[in-house]
């Protein structure tokens, strides 16, 4: 008796982890390479551990065959996935709008690490990431990403048949909008960087002695910072509203 209790106990806190490790590996701000694999693992296994007495009742029976274990345990793991993948589209936006904000003013360039992505990436773009994520963390938003994993077991009920065309759906819409959301947010530095450069070509055809690269370039690089300073605060906001809005379409009301 004691050992099929322990067995069924396990069986239930594997199949949490299959799902929770799976997408935590993937969430923003845990993905990156400054966060130790081990610390990964561990606080999957414990979130797990610690959600396994009110999600037990949502898992079938322990199956007695080998396939059909390995196949639910593939099952769960493609929901981990899933949500893992969504949460850094969701993300997105900022690097396309860090890229586009580089390239308009003059800062192309300038390349560092994000440590967020923890990939090589322009300046513009890892300051938007880093201040993204750190906002994301202070208005407790990363919460939304647990809710949507632990209320995912009613809309994705393990064992049963998963949507993968909704799925698909579901990753190309977000990421659909997170392009256009992209170019909104750097729509400011862009209309910038095409008033600028035309002032630029005017001025040069009136006075050809003039070096407008070397008089333009320093101009060009603060003023494009001016006005991000000045749009980070709507930038932010609008990016934290995307990134809500997109979680929660899977949570469960009530």
């Amino acid at each position: 008796m004691l050992r099929e209790i322990l067995a069924t106990n396990i069986y239930a806190l594997l199949l949490i982890f299959a799902r929770l490790g799976s997408a935590m590996m993937f969430f923003p701000g845990l993905n990156s390479s400054t966060v130790p694999t081990r610390f990964r693992l561990l606080l999957a296994m414990m979130t797990a551990f610690l959600l396994m007495p009110s999600l037990a009742g949502h898992l079938p029976r322990m199956p007695t065959d080998l396939i059909p274990m390995v196949l639910l345990i593939a099952g769960e793991i493609t929901v981990g996935l899933f949500f893992g993948v969504l949460a850094q589209i969701l993300i997105m936006p900022l690097d396309i709008a860090g890229a586009s904000i580089g390239y308009s003013v003059g800062l192309t360039n300038m390349f560092t690490a994000d440590p967020v992505t923890a990939e090589q990436s322009q300046l513009l773009t890892g300051f938007l990431n880093l201040t993204a994520i750190s906002l994301v963390f202070v208005t407790d938003s990363h919460h939304l990403m647990f809710r949507a994993l632990v209320d995912s077991y009613s809309l994705f009920v393990p064992g049963e048949m998963l949507p993968l065309d909704d799925f698909s759906q579901a990753l190309m819409r977000a990421t659909s909008d997170g392009v256009m959301l992209g170019f909104k947010l750097a729509a400011p530095c862009l209309v910038f960087s095409l008033t600028f450069n035309t002032a630029l070509a005017l001025l040069n055809r009136l006075v050809p002695q003039m070096q407008v690269f070397f008089v333009g370039m320093p101009l060009q690089i603060l003023g494009g910072i001016a006005v991000l300073a000045f749009c980070l605060p709507p930038i932010m906001y609008w990016f934290l509203r995307y990134f809500s809005d997109g979680l929660s379409a899977f949570l469960v009301p009530g």
